[in-house]
């Protein structure tokens, strides 16, 4: 099965911005339409989960790894902000490619890509199911060391000034807390969280679920931090197989 996998750099345009994002194909044109994940990277987005996108075109899913705009190649300047918006226009694309069954969609993300992914299963029913991994909270993301922790991992991206970033991410944080997505989530959730994450407090996928339950899985993984490094084989099982299942993949 693997040789007949096939990876293609894709390019479309949001609010006059060009999009970069790498779309796998489980097998060549013209073998039926696939189901396909949407994937949503973190800030900066040096993680891809690559191993995760193999492992879903093994079994029968395509995906789409969007860069968001100012990061790894996409135009415009990175902006918290406009993330969501930029994941449903990625999402639109990933439903118009010829080879993707358009009803049989759903989205992975991790760290910011959680957050986002967990927004979006508010504003698309439709979706078979959302997996965030370590997803960023709301307001207790605005800590002291917010505005040094942007202006190192910014070096990555385009922006407008450190400042200015600084500043809208607490707007987004503030503004946006995805416990009240997901509350109104349709879709199921897969959840799932480190207990020692320094990143991304582990209370915050406890608050999550609370206002969730409903179709939700958690999987809390002792002693894991916020990137899974030292345990990608399991999360990539337990997740590829999860999202494969509501997918029919």
């Amino acid at each position: 099965m693997a040789d007949l996998m096939r990876s293609d750099a894709q390019v479309f345009r949001h609010r006059g911005i060009k999009m970069l994002g790498v779309l796998g194909l489980p097998a060549p044109a013209g073998r039926g339409r696939f189901p396909a994940v949407l994937f949503l990277h973190g800030f900066p987005g040096s993680e891809h989960n690559v191993d995760i996108r193999r492992r879903l075109m093994e079994r029968g899913v395509a995906s789409f790894s969007l860069h968001f705009a100012g990061a790894w190649g996409s135009g415009g300047y990175f902006r918290f902000s406009t993330v969501i918006g930029q994941a449903r226009a990625g999402l639109r694309h990933l439903a118009t490619r010829p080879e993707v069954d358009p009803k049989r969609l759903a989205v992975f993300g991790f760290s910011l890509g959680g957050w986002t992914a967990i927004h979006l299963g508010a504003r698309v029913p439709s979706l078979k199911g959302i997996a965030a991994v370590a997803p960023a909270g709301g307001a207790e993301m605005v800590t002291p060391g917010t505005g040094e922790f942007i202006a190192r991992s910014s070096i990555f991206m385009r922006v407008r000034s450190v400042a200015a970033l600084s500043r809208d991410f607490v707007r987004t944080a503030r503004g946006h807390d995805p416990a009240r997505s997901a509350a109104r989530m349709r879709p199921p959730l897969l959840l799932v969280h480190g207990t020692d994450d320094d990143t991304v407090p582990f209370a915050v996928a406890e608050r999550i679920y609370a206002a969730a339950r409903k179709k939700t899985t958690f999987l809390r993984v002792r002693g894991a931090g916020h990137s899974f490094l030292d345990r990608r084989a399991w999360l990539t099982r337990r997740t590829t197989d999860w999202l494969a299942e509501r997918l029919g993949g």
